[in-house]
């Protein structure tokens, strides 16, 4: 990695996969070797009502088209300060042209890798059911299984694909950042 490089891990999957705590036990893998980092869920960068329109973003950024592109240039821009070249970031990505374009806007220094976790409908309604309560229960899960099998029909030569189902968060963390050079830096 040469100074301004930037190593983007893109943790995606259907809603309940595990991608978030996937990325905590990724993280503390990384922090217990000494390698810097920092993890960002990507829903957490649009989490706003009203979402602004691009009008409002491009009174902030000239061409920006999506909140989150802006909220990750302005995180990214600390962490780059304090030295990180390294960044774990989870995600439903269902667009996977449409996200790569918004983070390289953020981030042009990126080089991007995509992990795409699967797991079969039994674990995946499991694990919904644990998490999931209240009125909007039954829609997540009809939309967890929806974009579980969008995914599953999409070509995937590009992403690491990872199935999940029987294997530890801590045994899957291990495994992609073995598989992606991760706890080996360069």
């Amino acid at each position: 990695m040469s100074g301004t490089d930037v190593d983007i891990l893109l943790i995606t999957g259907p809603a309940g996969v595990g991608k978030s705590t996937l990325c905590w036990e990724a993280s503390g893998l990384l922090a217990e070797a000494g390698i810097p980092h920092a993890a960002i869920e990507s829903d957490e960068l649009d989490r706003v009502f009203p979402k602004p329109g691009a009008e409002e973003l491009a009174s902030l950024a000239p061409g920006a088209r999506d909140v989150s592109q802006l909220n990750l240039a302005a995180l990214w821009a600390t962490y780059r300060a304090l030295g990180h070249r390294r960044l774990l970031m989870s995600g439903v990505i269902l667009h996977p042209a449409f996200d790569r374009r918004w983070i390289l806007a953020a981030i042009p220094e990126a080089r991007i890798s995509i992990v795409r976790l699967r797991a079969g409908d039994e674990a995946l309604l499991a694990r919904l059911d644990r998490r999931e309560h209240g009125a909007g229960r039954d829609a997540q899960i009809e939309r967890s299984l929806r974009q579980s099998r969008r995914m599953a029909s999409e070509a995937a030569e590009d992403y690491l694909v990872i199935d999940t189902d029987g294997q530890s968060p801590a045994e899957l963390a291990r495994l992609v950042l073995a598989r992606t050079g991760w706890l080996n830096p360069a």
